[in-house]
């Protein structure tokens, strides 16, 4: 027989995976509706910018 406190320990630990999972799914779901073409684009803009991709040294002073 286990003890009580391995129990409550593996209960802890699936109340943990049930959380985070449906954590997961909200911030993903909400993520997937506003990432919206538009936004996709604007956020490649940025990272080429800030890693120099545009042809120039990149912007350090942005990374901080």
């Amino acid at each position: 027989m286990k003890k009580p406190s391995e129990i409550v320990g593996n209960q802890f630990f699936l109340v943990g995976v049930i959380v985070g999972s449906a954590a997961g799914l909200v911030l993903g779901s909400a993520l997937g509706f506003e990432l919206r073409p538009e936004n996709l684009r604007a956020i490649r803009r940025f990272l080429r910018h800030v890693t120099g991709q545009n042809g120039g040294q990149p912007h350090y002073e942005s990374m901080v």
